[in-house]
């Protein structure tokens, strides 16, 4: 019975996170909170004495003297603090700078672009640093590092895996344990996992095919959209789980021994996925089998709650 709660505990509260995520895109009535800055192409500072909740923001230049009381989140740009940071700093293709009279009080994780931690500077979780050349992050925040994506597919991509970073932090921070125990089970049971994702998306196809089909006699149209929020969820929770296991083994890989937090190492591996699935091809099908994981996984240990659930109960 627990585990049952359990599930359906992650079903709806994903189901409520997708719904409250298609009002807020759609413009929602609600206002929202003051001081947390989205803010793309913009010179952002936080002045001494002066107090931010959030910095989420895109190719723009931030600079944090005064105290952020959650995290830094920059895409491209340059992040310079001299300040305090409740949370963590992340900078993604980001030159990043941490002064020594700044205070971070969880992690600080920077995925291409450039890291300076000066001497006397409080990083009070990990430091997490994978750098490239400053010309090859110029270039992909450019025209991409991948010249046969045109601009605009490089900035869905961007803004794909902006929303996918947000919802790995809802569900890797709220379910931990759950996404921990699915991620293992791709190690465990890694073909059995491919096979039940391979199979499961495709009736799960044939499903939304035959739906659209009833929809003519409107019999259709409810199962249509059951049909794409139950899709979304396995997506959510299959795609974090999957981001998990690939981060983690990527950092093993690199000799990390003490790994990052399950949110940070997830956000790598949805990094790693991304810009592997932005290769010509090769991209395509990788892009197809993490598909097949994420719904296996989700499916075989129905939402991280068990290790097998077709498993015969002696």
């Amino acid at each position: 019975m627990k585990v049952m709660r359990n599930t359906i505990l992650i079903f709806v509260t994903l189901t409520i996170l997708i719904l409250g995520l298609n009002i807020w895109l759609s413009g929602s009535p609600w206002p929202k909170p003051a001081r947390d800055s989205l803010q793309f192409n913009k010179e952002i500072t936080v002045a001494a004495g002066e107090t931010e909740k959030n910095i989420v923001t895109f190719n723009s230049r931030v600079q944090v003297d005064g105290r952020v009381k959650e995290s830094v989140v920059v895409f491209g740009g340059e992040i310079i603090v001299s300040g305090e940071v409740g949370q963590s700093v992340v900078g993604i293709g980001s030159r990043v700078i941490i002064k020594s009279t700044a205070v971070i009080n969880e992690d600080v994780v920077v995925l291409g672009g450039t890291l300076e931690k000066q001497p006397g500077c409080v990083v009070k979780g990990d430091t997490v640093f994978f750098p490239t050349g400053r010309k090859l992050t110029g270039e992909l925040f450019k025209k991409g590092i991948f010249f046969p994506l045109g601009t605009i597919v490089l900035a869905l991509k961007l803004i794909s895996l902006f929303f996918g970073i947000l919802l790995i932090i809802f569900v890797a921070g709220l379910f931990p344990r759950q996404v921990n125990l699915a991620a293992s089970q791709i190690q465990i049971d890694f073909w059995p996992v491919l096979g039940t994702g391979a199979i499961a998306l495709v009736l799960f196809l044939g499903l939304v095919a035959v739906s659209v089909v009833l929809m003519f006699i409107l019999i259709g149209i409810p199962l249509f959209f059951v049909l794409l929020l139950l899709g979304l969820i396995i997506k959510i929770f299959g795609g974090t789980a999957f981001s998990y296991f690939f981060g983690q083994s990527f950092l093993e890989a690199l000799g990390v021994q003490k790994m990052p937090h399950i949110i940070w190492t997830s956000i790598i591996g949805l990094v790693l996925t991304t810009f592997f699935g932005m290769i010509p091809i090769v991209g395509f099908l990788f892009t197809l089998v993490v598909a097949f994981i994420g719904w296996g996984v989700a499916i075989r240990t129905r939402f991280g709650t068990t290790d097998n659930w077709f498993k015969h109960q002696s």
